[in-house]
């Protein structure tokens, strides 16, 4: 590594850190203030309340990188440039017979750096800590969440009023309505409480589904099609080995029965956009899981698509915005400066609209992700070729 290119990886990575300290810290502090008292509301003492603080801004910085990274790395290249031209530095260089496309090297290899480390996290990070990270300032983990409907891979529709995640019940309501094709008829089980048991439960006699307790079937099933294996539907007479009910056990009377489905507390809580924090493989079995309604399987595909593309849009943009900054338009560095980061403003404006066009159906998921590049790469390719070296 010549001592030219230390030079340049070195002003990039001052110019990043700057950059994300700058912007991040700002919103921290603006946040924090701004949520204190439901940060209170999860501590008692101050320690506590820095400790909780601590955490959750901590675990969010994968967040913060995923949602800044391209536009920090963006303005960093543009940073390194320009202080390279305010210190003469490119005249120099220019002079040494070293072409303005060998200087900037450096930076351009810094920004795929940080696009390669933007895919890491969204594979990696934030899914480790998605749950984590989806949680409201004031959620401790024990909050309640609503519970909304959903279709499992047989049709059945389940839907709830509560779920208590630290037992993976849903409380106060419990309904699921069986299709035609199971009895020959269509069933509706009402319940006060149901608790799911996965396929890797130590005890459960029956797992893979849910517990229903305080349950009545209308209309009733014949007693026959209930036995333990005869159907989905089993009518447990011993909950021995089961997860115990959650809250008090004489509100919860009534007959027990075991639902077998393929959908899971976690596909049952879910939020809306869950997939934004998931990895790509869970993408494409989200487009296979029955519980996503055609709307989400539509956010879901164009998701893909631009999880695809966010590193080629932001090479992208940093090819039509660094032309600018050296010179392409004038010989102020400062106008130069102030008409990328217009161009780069313009440039998100456009993607944030083709997305949103694409989540209300005016365009094709596909094309709603694709159309960013196909408008700004020949603009990117015609304004690196006006550089002057």
């Amino acid at each position: 590594m010549r001592i030219l290119d230390r030079q340049r990886y070195w002003a990039f990575i001052k110019a990043y850190f700057t950059c994300y300290v700058s912007l991040v810290g700002l919103y921290i502090v603006i946040d924090a203030f701004s949520n204190l008292d439901e940060f209170m509301k999860r501590a008692e003492g101050f320690v506590e309340l820095i400790k909780v603080m601590g955490r959750y801004y901590l675990l969010h910085q994968a967040l913060y990188f995923d949602q800044l990274g391209g536009v920090i790395g963006m303005m960093a290249a543009i940073f390194t440039v320009t202080w390279m031209q305010r210190n003469n530095e490119h005249l120099a260089i220019l002079a040494a017979g070293i072409s303005t496309h060998r200087a900037i090297r450096p930076v351009l290899f810094s920004s795929v750096i940080v696009s390669g480390l933007s895919v890491a996290n969204q594979e990696i990070m934030i899914p480790r800590h998605a749950e984590e990270i989806q949680k409201s300032h004031a959620d401790d983990g024990m909050e309640k969440v609503q519970v909304p409907s959903r279709y499992d891979s047989r049709g059945i529709m389940v839907d709830g009023s509560w779920a208590d995640r630290a037992t993976r019940t849903i409380v106060n309501r419990f309904n699921a309505t069986i299709p035609y094709a199971v009895f020959g008829a269509i069933r509706k089980i009402e319940a006060r409480q149901a608790t799911y048991v996965p396929a890797d439960h130590p005890t459960a006699p029956i797992k893979g589904g849910w517990l229903i307790r305080a349950a009545s079937v209308n209309p009733p099933v014949d007693p026959v099609l209930l036995e333990p294996g005869a159907s989905i539907l089993t009518l447990v007479k011993d909950t021995t080995g089961f997860p115990p009910p959650c809250g008090d056990p004489a509100l919860l009377a009534g007959d027990v029965y075991f639902l077998k489905s393929s959908l899971s507390f976690k596909a049952m809580t879910r939020k809306p956009n869950w997939y934004q924090y998931a990895t790509m493989g869970e993408l494409l079995d989200g487009l296979a899981d029955p519980a996503s309604d055609g709307t989400e399987r539509a956010d879901i595909t164009m998701y893909i698509h631009v999880r695809l593309m966010r590193p080629i849009l932001a090479m992208t943009l940093l090819f039509m915005s660094l032309p600018l900054v050296l010179g392409g338009y004038g010989r102020n560095m400062f106008i130069n400066l102030g008409f990328a980061l217009g161009n780069s403003a313009m440039f998100y404006g456009v993607v944030l609209l083709c997305q949103y066009l694409g989540s209300t159906a005016v365009l094709v998921p596909s094309l709603a992700a694709w159309l960013p590049l196909f408008m700004f790469a020949m603009l990117a390719s015609w304004r690196w070729d006006r550089i002057r070296t």
